[in-house]
């Protein structure tokens, strides 16, 4: 019997090569059933399964952007669960949504040029820094809401 010290390099690295292997050939799968997703709201979010995005954020920070990012917040759809009507924008009187707040509402058209100076929901979560999103999202008073 060998000890693990005469075994050679090539050979102890096997186990992780076929568990690399292995996992790869998981991931491929799994993307090939999440792309049959597509219209599912998560899919917007993160179309790459297994890639997640390092962030310097805390937990609830983190949390809030990913509400954000799928357009389900505490402010927004808490009226599913209370059985109430959708809540309107005070400024606007157009539903309140995450979109709405983010990209067009007027009230905040000065706030959001601040943080961040695109058009689209799309913009705001591939080109806007998450610190921005949540500094503006607490300079308009939605932060705790989310």
């Amino acid at each position: 019997m060998r000890s693990v010290e005469a075994v050679p390099c090539a050979v102890l690295d096997v186990p992780r090569d076929l568990s690399a292997c292995v996992n790869q050939l998981c991931v491929k799968e799994w993307q090939q059933l999440w792309n049959q997703c597509t219209s599912n709201k998560l899919y917007s979010v993160q179309p790459v399964v297994g890639h997640s995005v390092s962030s310097s954020l805390g937990r609830y920070d983190s949390v809030l952007i990913n509400r954000l990012r799928i357009g389900h917040t505490r402010l927004t759809n808490s009226y599913l669960l209370k059985g109430e009507s959708q809540p309107v924008c005070e400024a606007c009187h157009s539903p309140l949504t995450v979109k709405h707040f983010l990209v067009d509402c007027t009230r905040y058209s000065a706030a959001r040029q601040r943080y961040f100076g695109v058009d689209t929901l799309e913009d705001v979560f591939e080109n806007v820094a998450s610190r921005n999103i949540i500094a503006y999202v607490t300079d308009i008073g939605f932060y705790n809401r989310i």
